[in-house]
């Protein structure tokens, strides 16, 4: 039960940091907003443009991917850190 909530959490702190890192907020200046590492599942466009991004708004399978990524490098980072407590002792 301990290494399923270490994983939850840290999938969940995995995918706030990397977001947090990674966005773009550029709309305010004629240019897009992006959420979302390393898929994009947020994009926003502020603007006038003839030929523009038309991807807008939420993507729910790129968030999807995004938790997918999270999770498998939690669920390793957690496994590593196990294998190695237990190797200690």
């Amino acid at each position: 039960m301990k290494i399923t909530k270490a994983v939850i959490y840290l999938t969940i702190l995995l995918l706030i940091i990397s977001t947090l890192a990674t966005l773009k907020l550029e709309a305010a200046s004629d240019g897009l907003d992006q959420y979302g590492f390393p898929f994009t599942f947020y994009d926003s466009f502020s603007g006038k443009c003839d030929n523009c991004y038309e991807n807008f708004g939420f993507k729910p399978f790129n968030l999807l991917l995004d938790f997918l990524f999270a999770f498998i490098c939690a669920y390793v980072i957690v496994r590593l850190k196990s294998t190695f407590s237990e190797n200690q002792h």
